[in-house]
C-alpha cells in the first residue's frame, strides 16, 4: 500500500439543472488537500453559477462535444495523480470520495468503478428498474474485472493520457464510451477493481422511450459491433453466460405466450420458461420485491424480458454494422464473409 492519493474529481455536464448542484454539494465536503472539483462545462446554454465559497474550478467548452471529449479536456487540465470520473446526474455517498482513495492507494489497481445504489432519486417503475438491475449486476461483481464506468470511476492519470482517453471519435454522445476504455485498459495489461461499497445515487428519470432506445442503440448495437472488431466477447455483469440463456428463454417466452391459446403444448412451453427465467434472476427480482412489492416485482419481470428483446435486437444491428464496417471501399460490390 502507498499513501493516499490526491484526486482530480471531473464533473461533465451539458445543461445539468438543479442535479449538477446536487452533485457538486455532495462532493465539496469530502475533498481533502490536494483534491480538486472540476466541472466541464460542454457547451451548457443554461446559466451555471456556483457559490464563492464551493471548491469548484469550472472549464468551459464553447461548445458541445460530447461527453468523451468533456472528460478528456477534464483531464488534460487535471493536476492529481488520479482522475475521479463522476456523472452530473449522481450524488455520491458521504464516504465515497474516503472509499474511492483507498482502494487507489493500492498501487497494484490502475482503476476502480462503484455501483449506482438501490434508492434512485425517481419514482417511475421503469426509472426504479433500470437502477434497481444495474445496481444489482455491479453488487455481485465485486473485486477485479474488464469493464470501466464513467459514472463512478477511478483511473491513474498517468495510463488515462496514456491510452489517449476516452473515444471522442466513435462516442460522441453517451454510450460504451467507459466500457471500451477499460477494454483497452485491461488489453494493455492495467487492473480495474469494482467496489460495492463505492456507492453514488441517481438521479435520472428513465421512460420505457429512452429505455429502448438507449439499450439499443446506445448499449448493445455498439458494444457487439466493438467487441467483434476486438475479436472477443465480455462474460461479466449483465452479459454473463446466465444472463444470455436469460435473453434467450425471453424470445422462448414471447413465442410461446403467442402460441399458448391455440396450441397446447405452448402452454408447457410457456411456464417451463417462466420458472427457469425466475430461477435465473431469482435474486434481481427479490431486489424488485423488498423495494417496491408486487408491482415492482411484476413490471420489473417483464421489463427485463423487454431489456433482452433490446439487447438481442441491439446485437444483430451491432453484427450488421461489423460486417458493413469491415467491407472493403474500394471494392464494394465483393463479397464479404460475417
Amino acid at each position: 500500500m502507498s499513501a493516499a492519493p490526491a484526486l482530480s474529481i471531473i464533473v461533465p455536464v451539458h445543461n445539468g439543472g438543479a442535479a449538477l448542484h446536487r452533485c457538486v454539494d455532495a462532493i465539496a465536503p469530502q475533498l481533502r488537500s490536494g483534491d480538486e472539483l472540476l466541472v466541464v462545462d460542454d457547451g451548457s446554454t443554461e446559466p451555471m453559477a456556483f457559490a464563492r465559497n464551493e471548491p469548484v474550478r469550472v472549464l468551459r467548452l464553447e461548445q458541445w462535444s460530447g461527453v468523451s471529449a468533456a472528460r478528456n479536456r477534464g483531464a488534460g487540465i487535471a493536476r492529481a495523480p488520479v482522475l475521479f470520473f463522476v456523472d452530473a446526474d449522481v450524488v455520491l455517498h458521504p464516504d465515497a470520495v474516503d472509499r474511492a482513495r483507498a482502494t487507489m492507494a493500492d498501487s497494484r489497481v490502475d482503476a476502480a468503478i462503484g455501483s449506482y445504489d438501490d434508492s434512485p432519486q425517481a419514482g417511475t417503475l421503469v426509472s426504479r428498474f433500470k437502477n434497481l438491475a444495474h445496481h444489482h449486476f455491479h453488487q455481485r461483481a465485486a473485486g477485479e474485472i474488464s469493464t470501466f464506468w464513467g459514472a463512478c470511476g477511478l483511473v491513474r492519470r498517468e495510463l488515462f493520457l496514456a491510452l489517449g482517453g476516452f473515444d471522442e471519435r466513435r462516442f460522441k454522445q453517451p454510450s460504451i464510451e467507459d466500457v471500451e476504455f477499460g477494454w483497452r485498459m485491461t488489453d494493455r495489461g492495467a487492473r480495474i477493481v469494482l467496489d460495492p461499497g463505492l456507492q453514488v445515487t441517481h438521479l435520472k428519470r428513465w421512460t420505457l422511450g429512452s429505455l429502448v432506445r438507449t439499450d439499443v442503440l446506445h448499449r448493445a448495437a455498439p458494444w457487439i459491433r466493438w467487441s467483434l472488431g476486438r475479436g472477443r466477447l465480455s462474460a461479466e455483469l449483465n452479459v454473463s453466460l446466465e444472463q444470455r440463456i436469460a435473453a434467450a428463454l425471453a424470445l422462448v417466452l414471447l413465442g410461446a405466450a403467442v402460441w399458448a391459446i391455440e396450441v397446447p403444448f405452448a402452454r408447457y412451453v410457456l411456464v417451463g420458461a417462466l420458472g427457469a427465467s425466475i430461477a435465473i434472476n431469482r435474486r434481481l427480482f427479490g431486489i424488485f420485491w423488498r423495494r417496491g412489492g408486487l408491482a415492482l416485482c411484476a413490471a420489473g419481470f417483464l421489463l427485463q424480458q423487454l431489456y433482452y428483446v433490446c439487447a438481442m435486437v441491439g446485437a444483430a444491428i451491432g453484427l450488421v454494422l461489423h460486417c458493413v464496417s469491415r467491407r472493403p471501399v474500394s471494392e464494394p460490390t465483393a463479397r464479404q464473409e460475417c
